[in-house]
């Protein structure tokens, strides 16, 4: 049986503030219907309430209604208390039964990645990474994978104070080649480390994105030895499968 919710015009005012979350210029009356699918009288008298408490506000001639200002300290409040290890925990142990390779957690920090959580593989593997540790940006799969949420001035500022020193001997090193491969990963969701970072390791990552924060990135890590083309595959579509469920709950 379903579980019954108290109080369904929270679920309205919780769809019309998704609405409004989708939209950097305000909506009007009419279009927050349309897209809530909530009458326009019902949604008036949200939007009312919602104004009066802070969490909605509307422009000086009425007409155009964005996410109130008190929505800020939430979201900050609700940052600070964030913890993207515990959340992306259960997903990363099934990614890990799964795939039976290792699997890693990190965020950017100091222009590095800094390695949160790390599921080491029940078969061989030697990886010179442990939690706490740090791997550049440029030459590992989560590093390509944040570096791709990064706009065209991030890149440069980045790129102007790193310098690509070559890792193993298929470390990428020309900044050219690097934007290439940074842009591709934007389209295709996954970034590839094919023995980059250490000789032998091959790492599929992707990065947890959502409400325009960057939260981190996870990867899955398997030795070269191992790899075929049917197993990268689907390790890339893992990867993307276990980043979009831990997005989904952010």
């Amino acid at each position: 049986m379903a579980t019954k919710l108290y109080g369904t015009v929270l679920l309205k005012a919780q769809r019309i503030m998704n609405v409004l979350l989708n939209t950097s210029n305000g909506m009007t009356l009419d279009e927050i219907s349309t897209k809530a699918v909530i009458p326009k009288p019902t949604v008036f008298k949200i939007l009312k309430t919602l104004d009066y408490i802070g969490f909605v506000r509307k422009d000086h001639e009425g007409k155009r209604y964005s996410l109130g200002s008190r929505m800020i300290g939430y979201g900050n409040k609700a940052l600070k208390s964030f913890d993207i290890v515990s959340i992306s925990e259960p997903y990363l142990n099934e990614l890990s039964k799964v795939t039976s390779e290792t699997i890693n957690l990190g965020v950017e920090e100091n222009s590095r990645v800094t390695l949160l959580k790390k599921i080491d593989s029940p078969q061989t593997v030697n990886l010179n990474s442990h939690v706490g540790g740090a791997m550049e940006l440029y030459s590992s799969a989560m590093g390509k994978a944040l570096l791709a949420t990064k706009s065209d001035h991030e890149l440069d500022e980045y790129f102007s104070k790193i310098e690509l020193k070559p890792l193993t001997k298929r470390t990428i090193t020309s900044i050219s080649e690097l934007r290439k491969q940074i842009s591709q990963v934007k389209v295709d969701g996954y970034a590839l480390d094919a023995q980059e970072n250490q000789d032998d390791v091959v790492c599929v990552g992707a990065a947890i994105q959502k409400y325009g924060k960057v939260f981190g990135a996870i990867s899955v890590s398997t030795p070269q030895y191992r790899l075929d083309e049917l197993l990268l595959d689907d390790l890339k579509k893992l990867i993307i499968s276990t980043r979009n469920q831990i997005i989904e709950i952010i």
